[in-house]
């Protein structure tokens, strides 16, 4: 749902001033709770405009840190994830997790899938073709 106008809002509470929260719900067609929570907001700040957003969960991994994973990785480019880990543990003094290192070396543009050959192998086709053979009656 969105946000409540400006305008909206100092007139539920204007509404709310002279007569009963549940009163004031039914007319404006919103919750008691809504009310309620216009009014601590105004006896709290004196505004009834809303307040500012939280901050987002801080970075484990730092922009520096993220600096240095990229020429660390491109270094060492078969360490796991794990080693990762560990490595930037003992450089930082921070503890990340398997996930959050992911999601970093996603966010900076280093992916860690394998390359695979470009030929398949001799006993694949094979295989394959013994189990044909074999299965004809």
């Amino acid at each position: 749902m969105n946000a409540l106008s400006i305008d909206l809002r100092q007139r539920i509470l204007h509404y709310s001033l002279t007569h009963p929260i549940r009163q004031t719900a039914e007319v404006f067609q919103i919750s008691p709770d809504t009310v309620q929570r216009l009014k601590n907001l105004y006896y709290e700040t004196g505004r009834v405009e809303p307040r500012p957003c939280q901050a987002k969960h801080w970075k484990a991994i730092s922009e520096e840190g993220e600096l240095y994973l990229k020429s660390h990785v491109m270094e060492n480019p078969d360490l796991t994830l794990e080693a990762l880990c560990e490595h930037y543990q003992l450089v930082y003094g921070v503890e990340v997790g398997v996930t959050t290192m992911h999601n970093t070396l996603k966010r900076i543009g280093i992916t860690r899938k394998k390359k695979h050959s470009t030929t398949p192998t001799s006993t694949a086709t094979t295989t394959s073709s013994k189990k044909i053979a074999t299965s004809m009656p």
